[in-house]
């Protein structure tokens, strides 16, 4: 017998939607979605993305898809083609929630060249010693690439993905956006210091106690609060109830 599933209430997905939205403009505002990029938000069995077809600058929750987890099947919407990146995050560790895909200048050029992006800096901290590479160029497509991009990403908050981009993934989508502005932020400071001299790593210690002291509650807030002010001020918001 199939199981029948139970659709969130209108509310609940209303709110869903536009949480999905705000932060996909919050993130073309921070430079970090051009034409291309994806954040996801997973509630239950189902995962809400931002719509292929649609800017990522005025998404609308009207052009947010819902795909369940479990198979991919589409509930409503166009979800974007690597959708398969999500949903292997999703199914490889339940606690996540949140799950963001885009291709970051100075993050991508460490994978690009073969260079370890190591924590050096303190927004790099919550990410551990080193980001992960997931050593495959081509587009996350289907379940078996989401299924082993997820295994490199293993325990980590981030993967860099070889010739291609990131992804992001936290506990909720605040804090998505978050670790997607400090991972870039990490490897701008890096590549610059790399023009000067050689980077001195953080100590497990020093990454230890510096995240901790970092990936606080208020922190994150302060930093999702500033995010979506400044995409406000730059007007694109003006639309987004």
């Amino acid at each position: 017998m199939s199981q029948v599933r139970t659709a969130p209430s209108l509310t609940h997905e209303a709110a869903d939607r536009a949480l999905v939205a705000l932060a996909c403009r919050v993130m073309a505002a921070a430079g970090l979605f051009d034409m291309h990029g994806h954040i996801s938000l997973r509630d239950g069995d189902v995962a809400y993305i931002n719509g292929r077809r649609s800017s990522r600058i005025s998404v609308t929750p009207a052009q947010v898809a819902v795909v369940n987890i479990a198979d991919g099947a589409v509930v409503s919407g166009e979800p974007p083609a690597e959708t398969p990146l999500h949903l292997g995050c999703y199914r490889a560790h339940p606690e996540i929630r949140s799950v963001a895909h885009f291709h970051p200048l100075a993050a991508t050029a460490f994978a690009t060249v073969g260079k370890p992006l190591i924590t050096a800096f303190n927004a790099g901290a919550p990410f551990g010693k080193v980001v992960p590479v997931y050593d495959d160029p081509d587009l996350v497509r289907n379940d078996s690439q989401g299924s082993a991009m997820a295994k490199d990403l293993g325990k980590h908050r981030a993967v860099l993905l070889r010739g291609h981009g990131v992804a992001v993934v936290a506990d909720d989508v605040p804090s998505c956006v978050t670790l997607s502005l400090y991972l870039e932020e990490n490897a701008k400071r890096l590549a610059y210091a790399m023009t000067i001299g050689d980077p001195q790593p953080y100590t497990e210690d020093e990454i230890k106690r510096v995240a901790a002291s970092l990936w606080q509650p208020f922190v994150i807030e302060k930093t999702w609060i500033d995010a979506q002010e400044r995409a406000r001020r730059a007007g694109a918001l003006d639309d987004l109830a």
